[in-house]
């Protein structure tokens, strides 16, 4: 779980998809999501992480873990 003192990597999983800023391992995240088939594609997982983020640890969701 990220901690309040750490930097954040990212403000948005779907602005740093789109700059192409995600690390292997954060790309491997929404990649498991298209593949369970809980998403369609790698874009929607970024929105939803995003969403998730926002409305349920939004700590947490800006250190891209």
């Amino acid at each position: 779980m990220a901690q309040v003192h750490e930097r954040h990597e990212f403000n948005s999983w779907a602005l740093a998809l789109a700059a192409d800023a995600l690390t292997p391992k954060q790309l491997a995240v929404l990649q498991e999501m298209v593949d369970e088939g809980k998403v369609a594609n790698l874009k929607t997982a970024a929105d939803f992480l995003d969403w998730q983020g926002e409305a349920l640890d939004s700590v947490e969701h800006l250190y891209g873990h």
